[in-house]
C-alpha cells in the first residue's frame, strides 16, 4: 500500500491504524513540533526529524543519517504500533512523509501508506484537527532488520558513475551549483539527471497520477535500470522513489545523498549545463 486518501483516513477504524505526523522544516527545526502542536489530525503521533527518524550526525553519512534499527524501533513502540496495525504518514509538503514511508520499508514493514495530498488535503476536506498529543501506550516491536539492497553507499554510487542512472532531486538552482543555501559544497554528483522532487506532485504532497508520473520519468524508464535517487540528505529525495514505485520501477536511495558526497574530499563534483549520462 501506498497512497491512502482523506477520507479513507477519517472513516477508517482507528483500533488498527497508527497516524505519524512528519513535517519537518530544515531551516527552522523547532517549527514542525510547534505547527504539530498547534494542529494536527486527531490521534496522530508526532515523528521529528532530527531526533526520530535520523542518527546523530558525523563526519560522514549526510545531515541526515539513516536512524538505527533500535531506534526506529522505539519510535514505533511510542506510537504504539504493532505488526498488526497500518502506519499512515502524512506531512504538509509530501517529502516528510515519503521519507518515512521509505524508512518503514527499508526495516521491512510493509502495511503503511501515505496520506494523499497530506495534512492540507485533510483540511480541506473539512475533517476536524486537534492539539492534544495522543495517550502514549508503548507496544512491544519486533526486531527489525534493515533491508541493505534498498540503499547505497558513496563507494556504489562512486563504482556505478556512467552506468547507473542518476537523479537529483533537489531544485534546478542547486543541481546546477548555482546557490546552496544548505550545503558547503555547491554542485552535483557528475552525470545525473534533474528531475526536482517537487514536480512528482500535482499540489504540495499530491501525487500525480501513474500516467503522468511515466511520461515525467520516460527517459529513466527507458533506461531499463534501477535509478540511483539522491537529494541533499536523503529525504526529499524520498518522493521521487515513492513516485517511481508508484510506476512500478525498482530504485536505490543514496541515503547519505549529496551532504555525505561533498563529506570525501576526492569526490567528483559537477556544475553547469548537464545532459544526464
Amino acid at each position: 500500500m501506498s497512497l491512502k486518501s482523506a477520507k479513507w483516513l477519517a472513516s477508517e477504524n482507528s483500533d488498527r491504524v497508527v497516524i505519524v505526523d512528519c513535517r519537518y522544516d530544515l531551516i527552522d527545526p523547532a517549527r514542525a513540533r510547534t505547527d504539530y502542536s498547534q494542529a494536527h489530525i486527531p490521534g496522530a503521533h508526532f515523528a521529528d526529524l532530527e531526533a526520530d527518524l535520523c542518527s546523530p550526525k558525523g563526519v560522514h553519512g549526510g545531515r541526515h543519517p539513516l536512524p538505527s534499527a533500535r531506534q526506529f524501533a522505539e519510535l514505533l513502540s511510542r506510537c504504539g504500533w504493532t505488526q498488526d496495525k497500518i502506519l499512515i504518514a502524512y506531512d504538509s509538503e509530501g517529502s516528510g512523509a515519503a521519507h518515512f514511508w521509505w524508512l518503514c520499508r527499508y526495516f521491512g514493514i510493509d502495511e503503511v501508506g501515505v496520506l494523499q495530498g497530506g495534512f492540507q488535503k485533510w483540511l480541506n476536506s473539512g475533517f476536524p484537527v486537534s492539539t492534544e498529543n495522543p495517550k502514549l501506550t508503548p507496544s512491544s516491536v519486533p526486531e527489525l532488520i534493515p533491508n541493505p539492497a534498498l540503499a547505497v553507499t558513496r563507494d556504489f554510487v562512486l563504482e556505478h558513475l556512467g552506468t547507473l542512472p542518476l537523479i537529483d532531486s533537489r531544485s534546478h538552482e542547486r543541481y546546477m551549483g548555482f546557490h546552496e543555501p544548505i550545503d558547503k559544497i555547491a554542485g552535483r554528483i557528475p552525470g545525473a539527471y534533474h528531475f526536482d522532487y517537487k514536480e512528482v506532485y500535482n499540489l504540495p504532497g499530491e501525487y500525480h497520477p501513474t500516467k503522468v508520473l511515466e511520461h515525467r520519468f520516460g527517459e529513466i524508464i527507458s533506461r531499463g535500470e534501477s535509478p540511483i535517487v539522491y537529494c541533499g540528505s536523503g529525504v526529499s529525495a524520498c518522493a521521487n522513489v515513492l513516485a517511481l514505485s508508484l510506476i512500478g520501477i525498482p530504485v536505490l536511495l543514496y541515503a547519505g545523498s549529496f551532504s555525505d558526497w561533498i563529506s570525501f574530499t576526492d569526490s567528483p563534483i559537477e556544475r553547469g549545463e548537464a545532459h544526464g549520462i
